[in-house]
């Protein structure tokens, strides 16, 4: 009986070690997505610069246009006003006229339009450097954040390494046969293919217990399977 609960003992042991491996395996395997997220998120604040930028980049195109027109009408003014002394008929005059005054207003309008798109240019310049920064520091945060996952990737790794040696070790403790049908039973079953009699309970599935199956198992006479799962199960 002690023969039979020591070896059960040495094979929930091992399992233990399976277990751990395959927790630190996971996270390992996890790492590259958490990468690809941060690098996501880094990709999208930079679109949502560029956004900005380029909305600042419109608004200045358009400010320069109404700053040509602006000119433009500065110049038919002068150019009109230089006129009203070289004409000879009142009709050429008064034709003149309106056309200053035409320009004259024209030149109030965009005027007023240039010290709104001034004003919008100047907001869009302080919302792109703001943007600027803030990219840099996610910039910033990302790379030292890859940078952590990546070393603790590596010290994952090394802890696999350990586990893995501690567990070859302690196979070496375990009767072959009883090995083998301990890592045929784990396949298909999370990798656990011995369970805890818990109260009244399977601690691998959960499945309320035959009074008879613990009683088996606490006698520790003979390998008893959980009806359910068929895992062996194991009474401390």
């Amino acid at each position: 009986m002690e023969d039979l609960k020591q070896a059960l003992s040495l094979l929930f042991d091992l399992q233990t070690y399976d277990i751990q491996i395959a927790d630190i395996n996971k996270q390992i395997s996890l790492a590259p997505s958490l990468i690809e997220e941060k690098n996501k998120a880094l990709d999208k604040r930079k679109a949502e610069l560029n956004e900005i930028k380029k909305k600042y980049i419109d608004l200045v195109s358009l400010k320069k246009e109404k700053e040509t027109l602006l000119e433009s009408k500065e110049k038919a003014i002068e150019k009109h006003s230089m006129e009203l002394n070289t004409v000879k008929s009142n009709d050429t005059y008064n034709a003149l006229l309106l056309e200053i005054e035409k320009s004259k207003a024209d030149r109030s309008v965009l005027e007023d339009e240039l010290l709104v798109f001034m004003e919008k240019v100047d907001e869009e310049s302080a919302k792109v450097k703001i943007a600027e920064n803030e990219l840099r520091e996610f910039e910033r945060n990302t790379k030292k954040d890859t940078f952590d996952i990546e070393s603790n990737i590596v010290k994952l790794k090394k802890e696999v390494s350990a586990l893995e040696k501690g567990m070859e070790e302690h196979k070496l403790k375990i009767d072959k046969s009883m090995l083998s049908h301990y890592e045929r039973l784990k396949d298909g079953r999370d990798g656990r293919g011995i369970a805890l009699v818990e109260g009244e309970s399977c601690s691998g599935c959960g499945m309320v217990l035959r009074t008879q199956l613990i009683n088996q198992a606490l006698k520790g006479q003979e390998i008893i399977f959980c009806d359910n799962c068929s895992r062996i199960l194991f009474k401390k």
